[in-house]
């Protein structure tokens, strides 16, 4: 089982973007059921975030594509529960993480996940200190590319 991370989710759901040819067939995979896939509930509001403010996604179509992906029955969506909420709260303190990215930790922690999919350099940071496993789908000289 992986977890992904908005930021995967939102070049996946964004063509234009250039990670987008290998974000999209992990979600493709996903939806399909060829491997595990959860995604935080709070994950698709940050992805839908993304899209509307940072890749000017019209809001109908970042909605649409967002509530398509909710009824995919191969996909495990992760809801916000209040030991996920005191976990990501005691993640950004000691961690002095960002809201989102300690709930996604504490997302993958009380669900037994050790897989997250991620491109997030502070994403990258929480997962060595935290023991977990980071998948990224996009290669180096992409990703490298994408921080210029």
């Amino acid at each position: 089982m992986r977890l992904v991370d908005a930021d995967i989710l939102s070049y996946a759901l964004f063509r234009r973007h250039d990670a987008h040819p290998y974000c999209w067939p992990l979600l493709q995979n996903a939806i399909h059921g060829r491997i595990s896939v959860a995604i935080a509930t709070t994950t698709l509001l940050e992805a839908y975030y993304a899209l509307v403010e940072d890749y000017r996604v019209e809001r109908e179509d970042a909605f649409r594509k967002l509530d398509a992906l909710t009824r995919s029955k191969k996909i495990r969506f992760l809801f916000m529960t209040i030991e996920t909420a005191r976990k990501a709260l005691e993640v950004s303190k000691v961690y002095k993480a960002r809201s989102f990215d300690a709930n996604l930790i504490a997302s993958a922690e009380t669900n037994g996940i050790s897989v997250i999919v991620s491109n997030d350099k502070h994403i990258a940071r929480l997962c060595r200190e935290r023991s977990l496993i980071l998948e990224n789908p996009i290669p180096e000289e992409v990703a490298e590319k994408m921080r210029l």
